[in-house]
């Protein structure tokens, strides 16, 4: 593969690391819940003075080392990437979260609509961390190892996914402070719909992209099936 194929690929993969950090900054600064894949990183935060970009990174690590174990020898050394691509995720929803501080939602319609545009930012990030094919988040990264053991199709199994993250998190706030703390709507809305605004942008991307990157049809076709 070419220097400039590469390159193309690994900016694609961090483009969409940052948007997805942006959508779950957006989904958060809403007010109505965290995004799924981070709410139980969310809740955390709500029993331990750390950041919610440190709890991410921890919880990233744990979704790591599923994957290895799932893989066994198929486990490709490249994906040890995953780690600091990890952190950089983590860093940037800290950074955006404090960017995004000064930004007032102005009632709730305007935090059902901050919800809904980080919603899509997330579902465009993922998309760009799927389609080059080099590296992927290790909560996409178990989504994609999951449904290409299965066959199941990468929307619904990130859905799924994503459902059971928020089930894990009710239950360590109920556990831990006796009552649902940074569950809301606006987490069970994410976790019903990013996984397909995702496989939308996988679609969409992938053809509008044809021909720019050689030869990652192959990559993308076991997402979108």
């Amino acid at each position: 593969m070419k220097n400039s194929d590469m390159l193309k690929r690994y900016g694609m993969f961090i483009a969409g690391v940052i948007f997805s950090a942006l959508g779950i900054s957006l989904i958060t600064k809403a007010g109505l819940g965290t995004s799924p894949i981070t709410s139980l990183a969310f809740v955390l935060t709500f029993i331990f003075p750390h950041s919610l970009g440190v709890f991410t990174m921890m919880v990233n690590s744990v979704m790591f080392i599923i994957q290895v174990v799932l893989l066994g020898k198929s486990f490709q050394k490249i994906q040890l990437l995953q780690l600091p691509a990890a952190l950089l995720f983590s860093v940037c929803i800290d950074g955006w979260l404090r960017l995004l501080s000064y930004w007032q939602t102005g009632g709730y319609v305007g935090e059902i609509l901050m919800l809904l545009l980080g919603c899509v930012f997330l579902g465009l990030g993922i998309a760009l961390e799927v389609i080059p094919n080099v590296l992927i988040l290790p909560g996409e990264g178990l989504v994609r190892v999951i449904a290409g053991l299965t066959g199941w199709r990468f929307g619904h199994v990130k859905t799924g996914f994503d459902m059971s993250i928020v089930a894990s998190a009710v239950v360590v706030s109920v556990l831990v402070k006796g009552q649902v703390l940074g569950i809301r709507e606006g987490t069970v809305i994410a976790a019903l719909i990013v996984g397909n605004i995702s496989h939308f942008f996988i679609e969409k991307v992938s053809a509008a992209l044809a021909g720019w990157i050689p030869d990652y049809s192959e990559a993308t076709d076991a997402m979108t099936s």
